[in-house]
């Protein structure tokens, strides 16, 4: 072998390693932000869930101002921030539609990622 064809296998190595690097980062990112938008709609169902459980006089825009995103969740979603929206609807049966908002920083120069998961609740005969 020459010192040429030595020189030259390194480079090709070089840049096979310099390729494998970034593809592997790339991955690394890709898999925590999958992690981050799971763990946030994980959350949301959770926080739905909760809700739904609720006595319906207690299902206000007051009245669901207690929840709170779980330790699990701040943990993994940056700034993660909660939003409940309770609307009533106007139409028979009387109902209630109740929106999660679930929001956090991806990264500092990304605009922020969401969650939303919207659902129905209606009155029932005997309830309050």
């Amino acid at each position: 072998m020459s010192l040429l064809e030595i020189a030259v296998t390194g480079a090709l190595l070089a840049t096979l390693l310099a390729i494998s690097v970034q593809f592997l980062g790339a991955t690394a990112a890709g898999r925590q932000a999958l992690r981050r938008n799971d763990t946030a709609i994980r959350e949301a169902a959770n926080v739905m869930e909760r809700l739904s459980t609720r006595p319906w006089r207690e299902i206000t825009p007051q009245g669901v101002e207690d929840c709170q995103l779980s330790e699990e969740a701040l943990g993994v979603l940056a700034g993660a921030k909660l939003e409940i929206d309770v609307t009533p609807t106007d139409r028979e049966p009387e109902g209630k539609q109740i929106t999660v908002v679930i929001r956090w920083q991806e990264a500092a120069d990304l605009p922020d990622r969401s969650v939303r998961l919207t659902a129905w609740r209606y009155r029932q005969a005997d309830s309050e």
